[in-house]
């Protein structure tokens, strides 16, 4: 929720009747008064530039477009009307926006660089557990380090049919190297490993980032995604692609805009000018559902 909105309140105790909800298919497009609207030039592995990320939403097109907003058409004026956020839906487009973005990064930045898809499965005794991921890409960072090459990746976890958890994981390396496969160094002792070449790398994980799938919930404390090794520009578009879309209007990549230290109200904060961003939208929960709606203006 930290991309919705700021400031968190309760529900008042008048709005024990919440209002009709009308869904808006993922296929329409979001009105301009859109909370957030994460337009995803990198789906198409066009790299883009500052009049892409500037799109508006009416521009921005049906995938990417902010997917668990769904308006009230019957609950008073557009400043007081409640936007049903649809969680599930809002994670899922997060995950395909953060993996897609940091994928065109890379292919920017190492255009000649080959992409080696790992594909990590579990063998029938072995179950998900923390830290397993994590350990994977620890072993081949530290393998790469001592060849002298930083490491870039991305990956994602999806589910099979049956509900087993396995791994995607793109690897950008330099010609001429070759990772060796984690099962057989060790690095992935839970299963299976398969290395493949990738002509597409955006279109690859573009691919496994749209599988969805509300039967089959990570596990509590899984993470569904990662990446890391962007840097320099790119990595200030990244972090400016994780800013709300109401601020990402606001402000450019180079402002290096951040979220407020807590204890200071809540908002973001320019570290260059000191200029506090506040926004403009107010979270309720109301009979276990989440809601935002318009701040009213004091």
């Amino acid at each position: 929720m930290q991309s919705i909105a700021c400031a968190y309140t309760r529900a008042p105790s008048e709005a024990s009747n919440p209002p009709v909800i009308i869904p808006v298919t993922c296929h329409e497009k979001a009105s301009s008064g859109s909370p957030d609207v994460p337009f995803c030039a990198s789906e198409s592995g066009d790299p883009g530039g500052a009049e892409t990320h500037r799109r508006s939403a009416s521009d921005a097109g049906a995938d990417c477009v902010a997917a668990g907003l769904v308006p009230s058409k019957t609950s008073g004026t557009s400043e007081s009307r409640l936007i049903l956020i649809e969680r599930e839906k809002a994670r899922l487009k997060r995950l395909k926006c953060s993996v897609l973005t940091a994928a065109r990064l890379h292919v920017q930045q190492k255009s000649r660089w080959r992409v080696a898809m790992l594909t990590l499965t579990y063998a029938p005794q072995w179950d998900w557990a923390p830290g397993q991921i994590s350990s994977l890409v620890r072993h081949i960072r530290q393998w790469l380090a001592r060849k002298g090459v930083e490491m870039r990746h991305v990956w994602v976890q999806e589910f099979t049919k049956k509900g087993r958890p396995h791994y995607h994981l793109l690897l950008w390396l330099p010609p001429g190297l070759t990772v060796p496969k984690p099962d057989k160094r060790g690095w992935w002792p839970h299963g299976m490993t398969k290395i493949e070449w990738a002509r597409n790398a955006v279109g690859y994980i573009a691919k496994y980032a749209s599988k969805g799938d509300s039967l089959h919930q990570p596990a509590p404390g899984a993470r569904m995604h990662g990446n890391g090794g962007v840097t320099g520009d790119a990595l200030l578009e990244q972090r400016w692609w994780k800013l709300p879309g109401w601020l990402r209007d606001d402000v450019a990549p180079s402002d290096r805009v951040r979220r407020a230290a807590s204890g200071t109200g809540g908002g973001f904060v320019s570290p260059e000018s000191g200029e506090v961003y506040r926004s403009p939208w107010v979270v309720l929960f109301i009979r276990g559902q989440v809601y935002i709606k318009r701040r009213e203006v004091q």
